[in-house]
């Protein structure tokens, strides 16, 4: 078993070499799902993938053994201190492209690296280095998104502390960390990436940075829950756009990564939580000149 290890290693290494020696060949993503963590980037990542169009990340499951295909590169929140022809050589070359496009009559590439969204710096750094990609963010219910992130981390160990306690805690867990990543100064923070879990639930402020880094056009929103009300929708909108034409009918909608949570959220919490995140709402459907569909934040009557 170690060394098989070993020999993975070896040939994600060897790969990964080679890859960089033709970063000149490769282009940049079509596509890149920035966010949000715990919103269904997953979910929609393997649609996309199933779609005869899509070229995969390099390394790809059918070239090293690998359960499935990479889905982020993470290169914009994680991995600043390597060079383009690192990020680049994730991308498979354009004479592969040719041939996917010779098969499925056309190509398209893409990325997922959730944390991007949040991430202070990463819509800077993208803006700065992919001139031409569209970006996808979606957005869930910001109560719903805060339980499912907290049972995740509870799922996989990292977090030990009650929901409630998680919440209370979130301050002095990050500290002064954001500001440092905000200032270049810390290259990463774990407590800021996987303990945030109200704060990433506020998203107009990352919107705003991410519009006026890359531009409106360039940032497609969309709702977690039209996404799985209607899979097929929110892929062929998406594929369309990329020129791709509409996925196959039955290679969507499977609902991937869930985190299974712990029942009911507490009535006084959840009532918390919803009073916490409604100015936010309010200000992001401003922001976007529509109603987001969580029924806990409509409007009240007067």
């Amino acid at each position: 078993m170690e060394i098989d290890a070993r020999i993975r290693t070896a040939a994600r290494v060897a790969i990964r070499v080679g890859a960089m020696a033709t970063a000149d060949l490769r282009p940049l993503p079509d596509l890149v799902i920035i966010g949000v963590k715990r919103g269904g980037t997953t979910s929609l990542f393997r649609d996309l993938e199933r779609h005869g169009a899509m070229c995969p990340l390099v390394p790809s499951a059918r070239r090293l053994p690998m359960r499935e295909n990479m889905k982020g590169v993470h290169y914009f929140d994680g991995d600043m201190e390597r060079s383009m022809r690192w990020y680049r050589s994730h991308f498979p070359t354009s004479l592969s492209r040719r041939i996917r496009t010779r098969r499925a009559g056309s190509s398209f590439t893409a990325e997922a690296s959730p944390y991007y969204f949040f991430h202070p710096l990463a819509a800077e750094r993208a803006a700065a280095r992919l001139p031409t990609t569209r970006f996808v963010v979606m957005l869930r219910d910001p109560v719903e998104r805060t339980v499912s992130h907290w049972a995740e981390q509870t799922r996989n160990g990292v977090e030990t502390l009650s929901l409630d306690d998680a919440l209370d805690a979130e301050s002095d867990r990050v500290g002064d960390d954001r500001a440092r990543l905000a200032a270049g100064t810390l290259g990463e923070s774990a407590a800021d990436e996987q303990q945030t879990y109200a704060a990433q639930s506020e998203y107009a402020a990352s919107y705003d940075r991410w519009v006026g880094a890359v531009g409106a056009e360039r940032v497609t929103v969309i709702f977690s829950e039209d996404y799985y009300a209607d899979s097929f929708g929110t892929v062929s909108l998406l594929t369309d756009a990329l020129g791709a034409g509409p996925p196959p009918p039955d290679a969507v909608g499977i609902h991937r990564n869930a985190a299974p949570r712990p029942g009911r959220i507490d009535p006084d919490l959840d009532a918390r939580l919803t009073e916490r995140f409604r100015p936010d709402v309010e200000l992001l459907s401003e922001r976007l000149g529509r109603t987001p569909p969580w029924p806990r934040f409509a409007p009240v009557a007067r």
